[in-house]
């Protein structure tokens, strides 16, 4: 029953409020208030610029942590373990080179997922946003609505997803899902069958 009436609160989340981009000012006070994490955020910063994804995002985004669910935020960010961050390149690459040409700048909804914060939403044990490589994305231009997001993405996952081993979730609103690891489709319950783009073999997608 619990895992129900926190599904319900994130799908209500997710029809009624739009994602705020995270701040400047509220990351530079968060990442001031322990020594390892400013040096931690430089690497990263140079790995992206390393692989040439540096501006398809701003990169403090990606280590914001999803709003939807207030009460399991013990921080408004959260950084994903080193090892992981190359994980994230593939999905940018995607959203840099397929999506954004098609709506529009982006902003990050969700990235990496704690493994606490992934049991407080009752997420998938095999989240692929544990091991950073998702982004849930809203588009930026506000006349991009969900039927035009529709219209935009289910096309393009149809002719490059299988390529590129994308994985992609549309739910309520304006917000969706990319991952670079698998081939697959959901929708607003985390199942094939409800995508609004036709569903797949798989009837569980929860990503």
């Amino acid at each position: 029953m619990r895992r129900w009436l926190i599904a319900l609160m994130l799908f209500v989340g997710a029809c009624t409020s739009e994602i705020t981009p995270a701040g400047q000012s509220e990351f530079e006070r968060w990442l001031s208030a322990h020594a390892s994490r400013a040096p931690a955020f430089a690497r990263f910063e140079a790995m992206l610029e390393r692989e040439g994804v540096a501006d398809v995002v701003p990169a403090r985004e990606l280590w914001l942590t999803d709003r939807l669910a207030p009460q399991c935020v013990v921080e408004p960010f959260t950084m994903p373990p080193e090892e992981t961050w190359p994980h994230i390149v593939p999905t940018l690459r995607f959203v840099r080179d397929h999506v954004e040409p098609m709506i529009g700048q982006v902003t990050v909804a969700s990235g990496y997922r704690d493994q606490a914060f992934n049991d407080c939403v009752r997420g998938a044990s095999r989240s692929t946003h544990r091991a950073f490589h998702a982004l849930d994305l809203v588009p930026r231009n506000p006349s991009v609505t969900r039927e035009r997001l529709i219209a935009v993405l289910c096309p393009l996952h149809a002719r490059q997803g299988a390529r590129f081993d994308i994985g992609m979730g549309i739910y309520q609103a304006r917000r969706f899902h990319i991952d670079a690891t698998r081939y697959r489709r959901w929708g607003a319950d985390f199942r094939a069958a409800s995508s609004p783009c036709g569903s797949t073999d798989d009837p569980d997608q929860r990503a």
